[in-house]
């Protein structure tokens, strides 16, 4: 316990307070989750159960496959595909491209107030019984495990909890029972989908069945808030649909532009900028930190046009309200790691007093210069190891920035020992204690 309080004590100095996007929808903040305050050290590890509303926590092992449902109590069924039991791989493009166009199953409980609108998943068929997990209605998609003849379905996925909901479940994979008539399939659009992943903070467009571009995000990052911790700004991960489009949101100073809501209070929208005195547009604290966590639970997207013309301007003009685009979010478990691009990969620069490195021989960033290719085992070696990474086209991460995260995420660590220690008492709620 004195660990964990440490640990705290030192995260309270390393985040300032802030309030940002995430934060504009909801009202009312209630009181953070309270370690065990007996004088017991809470554990780092929720303990396994089956129980509905609890997932078992998969062994650490390097050569794990990694699906979106790891450490479910339910198995995937014989011949269940889609985002649930997808490897998160995105080389497999394919594959990726499935599961994008796939049906999603969301729930509709006849509110006008659409995506939102929450509701709860029980531990048992009865809405009498405990509540387990949160869920967006129309824009968030579950896992369907079982239908039964009484009226209830047997659902999973990540519990989509803001400081606002009762069941302080943040982003834990849960199981639970919702009505059956709640439920509907949904078909995606057919021409777009778009993938997330909080490992890499890159987010992946893919059209026709290929992977269009790639493009840097930050996701949620927990913080302190000046007052207490925010487990709620951990962007929830799962399958979702992209609903309405907002406009802008104005929170403290920041401007965040062409902001579309995905869950509830999260959305995806351009990096967030300031105004200057003149009224321009100030980017200085927020673009540097794309590629990390650093938002308060929505997702911002670069500005920079990539090699293919695409930033969030692009996606913003490409959709249409209620355009039903498949958006999954992949979580960053424990043990995933970021593969080391082969020596031979070749990466692009200008040998004209150039200050970066690229991904191919153009890039908006110098529209009107070819780049050079040399490899990436080249990187470190002069004149190359001085070459900062482009902003625009996402080009590899630096062997030893690779190296670094996956370290961080390394099999029977803790990345985020913060969240970790926050989750803890959804556990200790499930235990009744």
């Amino acid at each position: 316990m004195k660990r964990i309080l440490a640990f705290l004590a030192a995260m309270a100095l390393a985040f300032p307070a802030a309030a940002e996007e995430g934060d504009l929808l909801i009202e009312e903040i209630v009181e953070d989750v309270l370690l065990d305050d007996n004088g017991n050290e809470v554990p780092l590890n929720p303990a396994e159960s089956t129980t509905a509303g609890e997932t078992v926590p998969a062994d650490p092992a390097s050569d794990e496959v990694f699906i979106p449902s790891r450490g479910s109590a339910y198995p995937a069924g014989e011949g269940e595909s889609g985002y649930w039991t997808l490897p998160m791989d995105i080389t497999d493009e394919e594959a990726v491209w499935e599961m994008l166009m796939a049906p999603i199953t969301v729930v509709d409980i006849g509110k006008k107030s659409g995506e939102k609108e929450q509701t709860y998943l029980y531990r048992e068929p009865d809405e009498n019984s405990l509540k387990v997990g949160v869920v967006t209605c129309e824009s968030q998609g579950v896992r369907v495990l079982e239908t039964r003849d009484d009226g209830w379905s047997l659902v999973e996925c990540y519990s989509s909890s803001f400081h606002a909901t009762k069941v302080e479940a943040w982003n834990i994979l849960v199981s639970g029972y919702i009505p059956t008539e709640y439920l509907k399939q949904v078909e995606p659009n057919p021409d777009m989908g778009i993938v997330v992943d909080k490992l890499t903070q890159r987010m992946y467009i893919f059209q026709e069945g290929k992977l269009l571009t790639t493009l840097l995000v930050s996701t949620g990052l927990v913080q302190w808030n000046g007052k207490k911790y925010q487990p709620y700004n951990e962007t929830r991960s799962g399958e979702f649909l992209l609903m309405n489009k907002v406009g802008t949101l104005i929170s403290d100073r920041l401007f965040c532009d062409m902001a579309i809501r995905f869950n509830a209070g999260d959305m995806m929208h351009e990096v967030p900028h300031v105004k200057n005195a003149d009224g321009t547009q100030n980017y200085g604290t927020t673009e540097p930190k794309l590629g990390t966590k650093c938002s308060h639970g929505c997702i911002r997207v670069q500005r920079y046009r990539t090699p293919e013309g695409v930033n969030m301007s692009w996606i913003w003009k490409q959709l249409k309200s209620q355009s039903k685009v498949k958006f999954v979010i992949w979580e960053d478990w424990q043990g995933r790691q970021i593969p080391v691009p082969a020596e031979d990969t070749l990466v692009y620069y200008n040998p004209d007093k150039g200050s970066y490195y690229h991904r191919g021989s153009f890039c908006y960033m110098a529209r009107n210069v070819t780049f050079q290719p040399f490899t990436y085992g080249e990187l470190e070696q002069a004149p190359y190891n001085k070459l900062k990474t482009c902003p625009y086209c996402t080009p590899p991460l630096r062997v030893g920035e690779i190296e670094e995260r996956n370290a961080q995420y390394a099999a029977g660590g803790d990345h985020d020992e913060l969240l970790t220690s926050l989750q803890q008492g959804y556990y200790e709620y499930l235990r009744g204690e």
